[in-house]
């Protein structure tokens, strides 16, 4: 039996997304409830999670692999935070389960979107394309993987362009 569940980000909170009111199974990572600062993100937060509204999980180490060299890959700038919720998601869709990753960090629907991860937005648009990057010099206009900060022809500071659509 398959079970909605929403993966909730911090950005999802801060932007208005009222966890403690929904009725779908939420779920997180404890770095989540640390990354909130604000008084109000913190607050919705911590007390869906002490009400028993939003469970905070840990990801497989399988799938936290799988999301690193995903994000190696493709060049998406994520934090750490980020790589945990993309794996929980995957964790639990793996499971059988729906997952929703609830989020307004166009990086993290980008990956999602390249795991066949659902997600949703609350105040920003949204994602329309789905990238991978790569480092482009200025300069003299040749070519690098995201690893590359500094071009080794000219030694200009290389900048992030998209490389490809994913398909």
């Amino acid at each position: 039996m398959t079970r909605e569940v929403y993966v909730l980000d911090t950005s999802a909170v801060i932007a208005g997304f009222v966890p403690s009111i929904i009725e779908v199974r939420q779920v997180t990572v404890q770095e989540v409830l640390n990354e909130a600062k604000d008084l109000y993100s913190k607050l919705e937060l911590e007390t869906a999670a002490d009400a028993g509204k939003i469970l905070v999980m840990e990801p497989s180490e399988e799938a936290l692999s799988e999301v690193g060299k995903k994000v190696s890959q493709t060049g998406d700038q994520v934090s750490n935070t980020d790589i945990k919720l993309l794996a929980l998601s995957l964790d639990m869709l793996r499971a059988g389960d729906e997952p929703k990753l609830i989020t307004d960090d166009y990086a993290i629907q980008n990956l999602a979107s390249m795991f066949g991860i659902p997600f949703r937005r609350v105040v920003m648009r949204g994602i329309t394309e789905v990238f991978t990057w790569q480092m482009v010099c200025p300069a003299c206009g040749k070519l690098y993987s995201v690893k590359r900060v500094e071009c080794e022809a000219c030694g200009s500071r290389l900048v992030r362009k998209p490389a490809k659509q994913f398909k």
